[in-house]
């Protein structure tokens, strides 16, 4: 356990949003890689959907040009044939009589070139004149031009919303007797109302939003899958973070899924041969150790100043007790250990029997889980463990301590709380507390020297004179993220040190 009595806080980890993060979060970016491969679906569809759009308004062109192609160009033919059978001196006459009735004809020395077709309106066009004239009247057909209820060009917002456009028809047609004319007319929709408002709904809900909801649900499902094996790769990892000796994963899949898992598993190899030879070599460490340090007791019983036997005591409990707390470091939460349901009252109460018997002043607060929600899931020996060093913490620090369990306000959690009455520590050691090998001294050394102005009286004496290792209250925070939990420590109003060790009353993940 730390030899820093108390702390503040434990450090916590918040990622720093950087601005670039912030502009893609207000744009809208997803954060998940699903939503962003959805999005991208999605904007790809969208942007192919404009382009293919022209087709639909080639379509919706040529629907709304059919009807007034089709009575234009029998107009057309019905005035050609008219001019086929009058003499040439009355044609100039019935030219007038056509022109009143929305037909203009005019007599051309050759017909205009020809031109391409563009839209299905023009092939229409072309082939009405052609059932309707026959072989024996040669013709050039215009290109077919719709014009909207002012009287515009069409386009393809006055398209969803004209309610009778009408077609610009002309024609240069050969006579029988070799004359050509030029014939135009305009022609409507006889009448029919092409309902613009369904029009719009059609392009709109069908063309796109129907597209974009059969795309969303197909993409987040294809995506979703293929992401799948990422989510275990995922999960696994977290499991590795609080158990080194989780099951590795499955190597199936596709090709690239199967490396990703081979290349985990082999890190996760890795990591446990490491951890097991460093075990191994601190345990070899002790165990040969073990022979000296004997001796050495031995050999201070026998020296005759009794001031100096009791410094070579004190040295040699202190080497021990670095070794031993090494290796408790090391070992961190055992393997072997199952999740049970653990009494934390009844932990309280013996951990608290065991430090008194030693000379502690600790006490459990009575009524500590109130209405007997005393029950964790949890490794029983290794949270007994966590226990201990805090108390041992407590009692080194401030000579005793009291103990009290509650349930967070949200009802998920089970908060363990340490109190005591001891000096308290600097702020700026606070962040380095809960560290590995780092003791109160040292923490102090390492102040600005206007912290350290700051130290009382008392914290002086604690971070000065009182000896340890470093390491309890760095086990009991490893303990307490192994079981997804949390250690705070925070100074309280008037001296002392708050220690809340909060757990999930679920247990830890084991997904």
């Amino acid at each position: 356990m730390s030899d820093l009595p108390h702390k503040t806080s434990a450090v916590r980890d918040t990622p720093a949003s950087g601005r670039a993060g912030r502009y893609v979060r207000w744009l809208g970016w997803p954060r998940t890689l699903s939503g962003r491969l959805a999005l991208i679906l999605v904007v790809g569809m969208l942007a192919t959907q404009l382009v293919t759009g022209t087709v639909w308004f080639d379509a919706r062109y040529g629907r709304v040009a059919e009807v007034p192609v089709r009575t234009g160009g029998a107009r057309i033919a019905d005035a050609v044939k008219l001019f086929d059978v009058v003499p040439v001196t009355e044609r100039a006459a019935l030219m007038a009589r056509l022109h009143a009735a929305g037909i203009d004809v005019r007599p051309i020395d050759a017909p205009a070139p020809a031109h391409a077709m563009e839209h299905f309106s023009d092939d229409l066009f072309d082939g009405v004149l052609r059932a309707q004239l026959g072989p024996d009247h040669p013709f050039v057909a215009r290109p077919v031009v719709l014009y909207d209820d002012a009287s515009e060009p069409l386009t393809l917002a006055t398209l969803l919303r004209a309610h009778a456009p009408t077609a610009h028809l002309a024609a240069d047609v050969k006579l029988r007797d070799g004359q050509w004319l030029s014939v135009a007319v305009v022609a409507g929709q006889a009448g029919l109302d092409l309902r613009p408002g369904a029009a719009f709904a059609d392009y709109f809900v069908r063309i796109y939003l129907m597209r974009i909801l059969a795309v969303v649900l197909i993409a987040v499902v294809a995506v979703r899958i293929a992401l799948r094996p990422l989510a275990r790769l995922s999960a696994a990892a977290d499991r590795l973070g609080r158990d080194i000796h989780s099951p590795p994963l499955d190597e199936t899949g596709p090709a690239e899924v199967q490396r990703a898992a081979q290349t985990f598993n082999a890190m996760q190899r890795s990591l446990i041969d490491a951890m097991q030879a460093r075990t191994a070599f601190l345990a070899s460490v002790s165990h040969d150790l073990r022979s000296p340090l004997t001796r050495l007791r031995l050999r201070a019983e026998t020296l005759a100043e009794p001031k100096q036997r009791e410094r070579f005591r004190h040295d040699l409990m202190e080497m021990e007790a670095m070794i031993a707390a090494s290796l408790d470091h090391v070992r961190g939460v055992p393997s072997g250990e199952a999740l049970r349901d653990v009494d934390i009252d009844a932990l309280l109460r013996a951990v608290a029997e065991d430090a008194r018997e030693t000379g502690g002043d600790v006490r459990v607060r009575e009524q500590s889980t109130a209405g007997g929600a005393g029950l964790v899931r949890g490794y029983p020996r290794t949270l007994r463990r966590c226990l201990q060093n805090l108390v041992d913490n407590a009692v080194r620090y401030a000579g005793g301590c009291r103990l009290s369990a509650n349930l967070s306000p949200q009802g998920t959690h089970l908060e363990i709380v340490v109190d005591d009455r001891g000096p308290g520590i600097p702020e700026a050691a606070l962040a380095a507390a809960v560290e590995p090998f780092v003791r109160a001294g040292a923490a102090r050394r390492d102040m600005p020297a206007a912290d350290a102005a700051t130290l009382t009286p008392d914290m002086q004496e604690i971070s000065e004179g009182v000896d340890g290792v470093g390491l309890g209250l760095a086990i009991a925070r490893t303990i307490a993220q192994a079981h997804d939990g949390t250690l705070m420590l925070s100074n309280r109003p008037g001296g002392g040190l708050r220690a809340v060790l909060s757990l999930p009353i679920d247990g830890p993940d084991a997904s």
